[in-house]
């Protein structure tokens, strides 16, 4: 077992999207925080750059909040010590402006995106433990194929978890075959 430190960056994120989530609930104009391409194309630049790390800590309700959070707690976790604190910022700054980036033009409405982070770092993860050879990658798949059957209820976006997804795969690639970096 992992012995699981409390002082971590994803132990930090979840107590920035309790406050940003609470914020969202309680004062209507925090709202603005949510990602919208509306702001891009209404030029409004630095509303729309404040959305680029803003909307990462927003959820739409609590329940939302509750099991990302749970999902954070145990499986950020996990992932940043065995990546480590700075190989984890650099992940959770480049998910951040990749799914900016693609939101901002693929989009037609708001979207908060902090579970497309988890996902990002589930398939990051079931790689990382399929590369290790260690059989435990099986229920992560599994747990994939559950996100993707739930990618199909009303209210989620099935092309923004997707790309999620991939963007774990992508960065997995990259550390592993362009950085070569190593613990």
């Amino acid at each position: 077992m992992i012995q699981q430190n409390k002082y971590t960056v994803s132990n930090a994120l979840i107590a920035i999207s309790i406050v940003f989530t609470l914020l969202s609930f309680y004062y209507p104009l925090a709202q603005n925080l949510w990602l919208s391409n509306y702001d891009f194309n209404a030029w409004n630049y630095v509303l729309w750059f404040i959305q680029l790390f803003s909307s990462n800590f927003i959820h739409w309700w609590l329940m939302h909040l509750l099991f990302n959070s749970i999902f954070i707690y145990y499986f950020w976790n996990i992932v940043e010590i065995i990546i480590g604190k700075k190989k984890m910022i650099l992940f959770f700054v480049l998910n951040a402006i990749f799914t900016w980036i693609w939101i901002t033009f693929l989009s037609s409405g708001i979207t908060i995106w902090i579970s497309g982070f988890a996902l990002a770092l589930l398939s990051y993860y079931t790689i990382e433990l399929w590369n290790k050879n260690n059989p435990e990658y099986k229920w992560w798949i599994t747990a994939i194929i559950i996100n993707i059957a739930i990618w199909f209820t009303p209210w989620i976006s099935f092309l923004w978890h997707f790309l999620w997804m991939i963007f774990g795969w992508l960065y997995w690639c990259i550390n592993r075959y362009v950085f070569n970096w190593q613990r």
